[in-house]
């Protein structure tokens, strides 16, 4: 066990965190140990923008730019697919609501980072639909894993580790995911969910900023809070 893992375990008793090489990890994802991802991030953090919040953007030309490392994760993990190729960083400590994608999710950790995950299995689908946020779980992800989440894996913004950090982590995905949706969709049964293209979100019911933005109330319980180390 690393010992940023160990403190942060410490500061967060409450809080069920592994690592993302612990086998309770292969519910949500898998490392890819053997994809070198080192030329990738550090192309990344010579542009990497300064924002006080969490930024995402879901395709940056600049990362997107032919490279060993983009046309392995192309081929090997995607199977010749179309992706893109984005990011988000900034700084988070919380997390307020999940999205899931049809598609698997491939995240490059920049920085050290926290990523607080549900399973897709456990949204109750019925008049209302509702997630509990009780069943959140944390896994510590180091700086320069490749870590892929699969399409029934719950998740959001990732956690900084540090007190005054941040984080950042590339976000690839199938070409076209979270853009604005091209065509008309009636909210009905999942598709209340609906956030852009190939990207379905609920909320907390007390994120109100988030529901007058016309995501779905539908997560419940306490809020997950991470304690930074």
């Amino acid at each position: 066990m690393s010992e940023t893992l160990r403190k942060l375990q410490k500061a967060n008793p409450g809080l069920k965190m592994e690592s993302v090489e612990s086998p309770s990890f292969s519910r949500y994802g898998r490392i890819w140990s053997h994809l070198d991802a080192s030329e990738a991030i550090a192309k990344a953090k010579a542009i990497l923008p300064e924002t006080d919040r969490v930024a995402y953007q879901a395709s940056v030309s600049e990362l997107e730019e032919p490279s060993a490392f983009n046309d392995a994760v192309q081929s090997q993990i995607y199977g010749g697919m179309p992706v893109e190729v984005g990011w988000c960083y900034g700084h988070n400590l919380q997390l307020r609501g999940v999205e899931y994608h049809k598609g698997i999710e491939v995240l490059v950790c920049i920085t050290d980072l926290v990523l607080l995950l549900g399973h897709r299995d456990d949204i109750v689908f019925g008049d209302e639909i509702r997630y509990d946020m009780a069943n959140v779980v944390a896994f510590y992800a180091p700086a320069g894993s490749v870590v892929e989440l699969f399409p029934s894996s719950l998740h959001m913004a990732p956690v900084h580790t540090t007190k005054g950090g941040s984080f950042a982590n590339l976000v690839i995905l199938p070409k076209g995911t979270n853009t604005p949706m091209e065509m008309p969709i009636e909210k009905l049964g999942e598709a209340r969910l609906f956030s852009r293209t190939n990207s379905w979100v609920i909320v907390h019911v007390d994120a109100t900023p988030m529901i007058e933005r016309g995501l779905y109330p539908g997560a419940i319980g306490e809020p997950v809070v991470v304690n930074p180390i």
